[in-house]
């Protein structure tokens, strides 16, 4: 995968690092003769993936507590699983679950694949346990969403009889005596909900345990070195006590894969987020500035983020036109930070030369974004900064451009975004689907472009077949298919691209020099049919010359 995109016989690996690249005579001739050798037997090596955007610590901490029914198949699944835990749980304590289905957006399974298609309520959750509060939870960003609660956990809350079937935008389900049945709708997702009842609700219930983080990142990058990937960029939502986990972790000698980090500068999206005095913003954006790390292997620190808009779902991206949210009603989306802020961050970072994340969604927050990203420009040499435009889920040609000349990167999650095609469709107009994630235009326009997974751990390889394909489950049929990807491209959006975007020199490639990460995998996504690239699989993880999954044998 470097510039040549040419494909190689033989690698040799000394100190961690790639000693030599090329024809298997040449490169054996090049170490000592003594040195061991591996026949991959016809096998696929690859750079060490890279996620550009894969929330890793946040879907950790998130997850680990829970009982896992993703893949529950029924009422009974369910109650068994929660007993089992309920068996090893001190009574008062909160006993919660994941969703049903496939996080994030679960459009290729969720609830309604269960048996009785419905979520269990109060009466069959009793039955796991009357000693605990139980909730199954829902997760962002599908609104409008269903949780479920045990009895016990009903009282805690205070919901009763006396309740009202709806507050706000939350609906209490209700039994014909007028006691609540435990299943709750509409705006009830762990954040980005904006509705206060169900702030009120999920401030209530410790959701987040601090004390499993550390830990919990642990299994998590194991999980991603299984899927191939060696670096991240953990760049959206990060705040000083997250980023201080993965620097222990660092100090500890305990991370798995290369981290580079970004600092959130806002603060929205949980139940408890409230904006930032002014003051306390623009100390945060110096504070980052004086924690800049551009050299340590492991954990490198550039930069502030902010977020000026949210997802389509519960109604929050910011678009040209009005569109239908997720009630009926019409809306122009959500501003999540002010002007003002925004335009603080940009200079600060610009003065201190630090990177910038602009995460931007909608064509009318892309706007927003090159107006005042332009008008800076007058003042600073932007270009140089490397700065980067995140998610980006709809860009239009002119606005292409406009980032071009900004000197800007992006960074896409394709099936994230692609997941939900038809809920732009139906909410948007089949209009907008042609500036859905453009790679095409992107690309032909002289963006570097970096893909990412954006919540947990996924197969890298089932996004750079849809970069391809343009084709997904639950999708809408009549995507823009002109703006499919060549495989190269693709890979290259997870590998040398990845590394650019970060500005992270020695991975990305396996060109002599640059760190020993690579993968093995059992199959050449440049030569398979190309609906079977997303079925590739890992079989080894190499990080710095050492086995982190599998083995070369």
């Amino acid at each position: 995968m470097d510039a040549t995109l040419g494909s190689v016989e033989a690698l040799a690996i000394r100190n961690g690092r790639i000693h030599a690249a090329g024809r298997l005579r040449d490169v054996a001739q090049s170490v000592p003769r003594e040195t061991p050798a591996y026949d991959l037997r016809g096998r696929t090596v690859l750079p060490g993936l890279i996620d550009t955007h894969p929330h890793l610590l946040h879907y950790a901490t998130l997850e680990d507590p829970l009982v896992a029914i993703w893949d529950a198949c029924c009422h009974n699944d369910i109650v068994e699983r929660i007993r089992a835990r309920a068996a090893q749980t001190e009574a008062g304590q909160w006993i919660m679950t994941t969703p049903v289905g496939e996080p994030h957006y679960f459009v290729e399974r969720s609830w309604k694949d269960l048996t009785e298609g419905r979520l269990p309520d109060r009466h069959v959750l009793d039955r796991a346990t009357h000693d605990h509060p139980v909730m199954i939870q829902a997760w962002a960003p599908v609104m409008p969403n269903v949780i479920a609660f045990n009895s016990l956990a009903l009282r805690m809350l205070g919901i009763d009889s006396t309740t009202p079937d709806r507050v706000g935008h939350v609906w209490i389900e209700k039994d014909r005596a007028g006691e609540p049945t435990g299943i709750l709708k509409g705006s009830v997702t762990n954040y980005y909900s904006d509705d206060a009842f169900n702030q009120s609700l999920w401030k209530n219930i410790p959701f987040l345990q601090f004390d499993r983080m550390k830990p919990a990142v642990r299994r998590a990058m194991a999980a991603y070195n299984r899927q191939g990937v060696t670096a991240i960029y953990e760049n959206h939502m990060m705040d000083p006590p997250l980023i201080d986990a993965y620097r222990q972790l660092r100090r500890e000698n305990a991370l798995s894969l290369r981290v580079l980090l970004s600092q959130e500068a806002e603060s929205y999206g949980m139940p408890w987020s409230r904006p930032r005095e002014m003051p306390d913003f623009i100390r945060r954006c110096e504070q980052a500035a004086e924690s800049i790390e551009l050299f340590d292997d492991f954990c490198r620190f550039n930069g502030m983020t902010i977020l000026r808009d949210g997802s389509c779902w519960p109604g929050m991206i910011r678009m040209k036109a009005p569109y239908r949210g997720p009630y009926g009603n019409f809306t122009a989306g959500q501003e999540f930070i002010t002007p003002q802020k925004a335009e603080t961050a940009m200079r600060i970072c610009a003065c201190c030369r630090m990177r910038l994340n602009t995460i931007a969604l909608g064509t009318q927050a892309q706007e927003d974004n090159l107006a005042q990203l332009e008008k800076l420009a007058t003042e600073f040499d932007i270009p140089a900064l490397g700065w980067t435009l995140v998610h980006g889920f709809f860009v239009e040609e002119q606005q292409a451009r406009r980032y071009v000349r900004l000197g800007m990167d992006v960074t896409t999650s394709m099936s994230f975004v692609w997941g939900k095609t038809q809920l732009f469709k139906d909410r948007m107009g089949t209009e907008v689907l042609g500036d859905l994630v453009p790679l095409r235009r992107l690309m032909d326009n002289g963006l570097t472009v970096a893909g990412g997974s954006d919540w947990g751990p996924k197969s890298a390889f089932k996004q750079i077949e849809l970069a391809v394909t343009r084709a997904y489950a639950g999708a809408a049929s009549d995507i823009d298919t002109t703006q499919a990807v060549t495989r190269e491209e693709a890979l290259a959006m997870w590998t040398r691209d990845a590394a650019q975007v970060m500005r992270w020199r020695d991975i990305g490639t396996l060109a002599a020099g640059q760190q020993a990460d690579f993968i093995v995998l059992d199959r050449d996504p440049l030569t398979c049919a190309a609906t079977d690239i997303g079925e590739t699989q890992v079989e080894a993880t190499i990080l710095g010359g050492r086995a982190i999954h599998g083995a070369l044998n």
